[in-house]
């Protein structure tokens, strides 16, 4: 095969190049790029006035100008104009294909030009179809500036951009939104049912974002009905409380909010659920309620007043990290359920104040006399519980928590060896002297041999209701 140089006849036309060959040689650059330099050819011109993602990082060009701030702000000036350019450039040829992505990354954002040209994009975008949307008006906002208080009159607009989401609504087709640096308003829809804003987006992820209100996520995720990943990082939540009610999520991770009370509800759906805080934090308030198919958690939080996991998959493996738990409830879980609660500094088990045990083998005392591997499973689970103060198990029979003799003599150590107070609670307590009740406190004390027992009927659908109650009391849908 001939080898052509310049000006040779075996030189290829590169103004002739078929659509799709274009299409591939300038997808291998930033979108920026590729626009300019298809300016020397129409058909360039066309081909990439036709693509169907756009990503335009201001980043790029900072990294050139990391001097002085007049030379950054020029820059940011020639970007402006390359962004309205372009659009401009896309509505003269009339394209109207819908876009699979937009992404959009600004390195400063202060000035009205900024919003304005924001709008028009997500305007153009919406209306052709958007699939997915990725947008970081501002990377100069911090974590600091995230979560400071401002006063009434501060023009907020100087470093968060107020989305418009009634606007991008528009877009149906939308399946990921992903924002930065922004400010979310409260949705606000009054008057008759209507159909959610967006029916098809799957992911949300928000990232140094600032939500008016305590409910202003909540009102956001209510026109959200097929979403399944919820992102949350070094955002700043209204009253440092939030609340998620989303029976369709199936992921939700919560980072660096400053959040002290998270509250899930209605989450069946919910496989994997993380928390990670900043050091000296505090969460008074985590509840999961009705999460029966959580199979992942990893919290990290330094105090925790009170954690509730009010159901779970029977594949759960929890990793807690902590200093201290005040409580910690577990309702319908599973003597299958992986919990690990350590410290985070040491790697030592963590001190657990109060904890309460729901178990669902506890209850089922046909399988008490098939199963073979229930007490082994039964020790292994009590263990996640060693250096707890207060534990408190519920079970149906007597026997639910009767360790067999032979067993306790093969493990030479108990599973709760610190504990101080144990309270069992069983709907029909045996009889002071019974052979049961011998049994029972016998197999007690080898389980926490410094406890102080006590034994003590209990309604267990009474206090199912209290604790679905009290998890439920703040919820304000």
């Amino acid at each position: 095969m001939a080898i052509g140089t310049l000006g040779s006849p075996h030189t290829p036309d590169l103004h002739n190049l078929p659509d799709l060959v274009l299409d591939k040689i300038l997808s291998f650059l930033p979108t920026k790029a590729a626009v300019q330099v298809s300016f020397p050819s129409k058909q360039w011109q066309g081909v990439v006035t036709s693509f169907p993602t756009l990503d335009f990082n201001e980043h790029d060009d900072f990294e050139r100008h990391l001097g002085a701030y007049f030379l950054q702000e020029r820059q940011h000036r020639r970007f402006i104009n390359f962004l309205e350019g372009y659009l401009d450039f896309r509505n003269k040829y009339g394209q109207k294909e819908p876009l699979d992505k937009l992404s959009l990354h600004m390195r400063l954002y202060w000035h009205p030009d900024d919003n304005n040209i924001i709008a028009k994009w997500l305007r153009y975008a919406c209306q052709i179809g958007l699939k997915e949307l990725d947008i970081c008006p501002g990377a100069s906002v911090t974590e600091h500036l995230v979560k400071s208080e401002w006063p009434p009159e501060f023009p907020l607009y100087k470093y968060f951009y107020r989305l418009p989401l009634i606007a991008i609504a528009s877009a149906k087709s939308l399946t990921s939104l992903k924002l930065g640096c922004v400010n979310v308003p409260e949705l606000h829809r009054v008057g008759v049912v209507q159909p959610p804003l967006f029916p098809s987006l799957t992911i949300l992820s928000l990232k140094a974002v600032r939500v008016d209100t305590d409910q202003a996520l909540n009102s956001v995720l209510r026109e959200c009905p097929s979403i399944a990943y919820l992102s949350l990082t070094y955002c700043s939540i209204g009253n440092s409380k939030c609340y998620v009610c989303c029976s369709s999520l199936k992921y939700l991770e919560v980072k660096f909010c400053g959040v002290d009370d998270i509250r899930v509800d209605q989450a069946f759906n919910l496989e994997s659920f993380s928390f990670v805080s900043e050091r000296d934090s505090r969460c008074e308030n985590m509840i999961l309620n009705s999460a029966f198919n959580l199979k992942f958690i990893n919290v990290s939080v330094d105090y925790m007043g009170e954690f509730s996991l009010l159901g779970c998959h029977r594949a759960l493996e929890a990793s807690i990290q902590s200093k201290r738990i005040h409580r910690f409830e577990f309702f319908d879980g599973y003597l299958s359920a992986k919990l690990s609660f350590k410290d985070q500094s040491h790697d030592e088990t963590i001190i657990i104040d109060e904890a309460t045990i729901l178990v669902g083998e506890l209850w089922d005392q046909e399988r008490l006399s098939s199963d073979s591997t229930y007490v082994p499973r039964l020790v292994s689970f009590i263990k996640s519980f060693s250096r707890c103060k207060e534990v408190s198990p519920y079970n149906k029979k007597v026997q639910a928590l009767t360790i067999f003799k032979n067993y306790r003599k093969m493990t030479s150590l108990p599973p709760l060896p610190v504990t101080s107070a144990l309270l069992v609670r069983i709907p029909n307590p045996p009889v002071v002297g019974s052979r049961d009740f011998i049994e029972l406190e016998d197999s007690l004390r080898w389980i926490a041999p410094s406890a102080k027992l006590l034994i003590m009927p209990v309604d267990v659908e009474e206090d199912r209701k209290k604790v679905d109650q009290r998890a439920r009391s703040t919820w304000r849908p």
